[in-house]
């Protein structure tokens, strides 16, 4: 197991649980984890939009057992929001063992329609959220017991598709954002994971802003939210640097370096894109 660190099960039973903070908490694939998380014994700190969400959620996690849940309301677009969360994280805890970036939104639509304002909104929580809040939880990082950070990227970071352009590339930003943080907190014995999950049933397609009217992916065979949230405790537990959940993205995301011609053309033919080569 990576860095030495102790396994999850190790904790169990223990007088003291790991605190865990997960961002876009209050549904799909963050509320997911929150639960997984909080059965195992996670003190679980919920972090989203919307507080009449997370306070239901909460609630249900506390008739269910789970330890005291933290309820921070925050838009993570907005960085005055993100201090003040984790000043309460730091205010009611002290310290973070496990780091869940998790929170983000879509943008359906081709580069000649993408909108200023909804581009530069999807920057502002795709990738300048995680990095505001890795940055500001680091010193709570430090303090915890074989810290962990797991930044839910996607198999679009490593290889961009058409219509998902500007999803594509924020989800790309946050694949670099992991490697750099891999090395620049080894040294503080904080493990940065990056998963990649692909399609997952949720509620996400139907929230994109679409301006292109494209169609929503068949979703048949998706993973579910349960599915990514296991990976999520997985990687807390085993950490690793990347976790691609669906093996044909893997070897598509390796041949787009090795021939990256011939898998925009097995890529254009799956999703039903006209493709031909430009010719000089």
């Amino acid at each position: 197991m990576a860095r030495g660190a102790p396994s999850r099960r190790d904790f169990a039973g223990a007088a003291v649980s790991r605190n865990a903070l997960i961002t876009g908490a209050s549904s799909g694939i963050g509320s997911a984890t929150a639960c997984l998380l909080a059965a195992q014994g996670y003190r679980v700190a919920l972090l989203a939009r919307r507080e009449d969400k997370l306070r239901r959620m909460a609630e249900d996690l506390k008739r269910a057992g789970a330890l005291e849940p933290l309820v921070l309301p925050c838009d993570l677009a907005q960085p005055l929001q993100i201090e003040d969360s984790i000043a309460r994280l730091k205010d009611a805890w002290g310290s973070l063992d496990l780091l869940v970036n998790n929170a983000g939104v879509g943008y359906r639509a081709r580069v000649e329609e993408l909108e200023h304002d909804k581009l530069e909104h999807l920057f502002r929580v795709n990738v300048f959220g995680p990095m505001h809040t890795c940055r500001l939880c680091l010193p709570l990082l430090r303090r915890g017991q074989s810290a962990s950070v797991v930044l839910v990227a996607s198999v679009v970071g490593r290889r961009g598709i058409p219509g998902q352009s500007a999803y594509s590339a924020s989800k790309a930003a946050l694949v670099s954002l992991g490697e750099a943080l891999r090395i620049e907190w080894a040294r503080d014995n904080i493990a940065v994971s990056v998963l990649q999950p692909a399609l997952t049933a949720t509620g996400f397609f139907e929230a994109q802003a679409n301006p292109s009217g494209l169609a929503a992916p068949d979703l048949s065979g998706a993973s579910g939210p349960e599915e990514v949230a296991a990976a999520i405790l997985e990687l807390d537990q085993h950490p690793r640097p990347e976790l691609s959940m669906r093996w044909k993205w893997r070897m598509l995301s390796v041949l787009s370096i090795l021939s990256p011609r011939w898998s925009d053309r097995v890529l254009a033919r799956r999703l039903g894109e006209r493709w031909i080569a430009p010719r000089r």
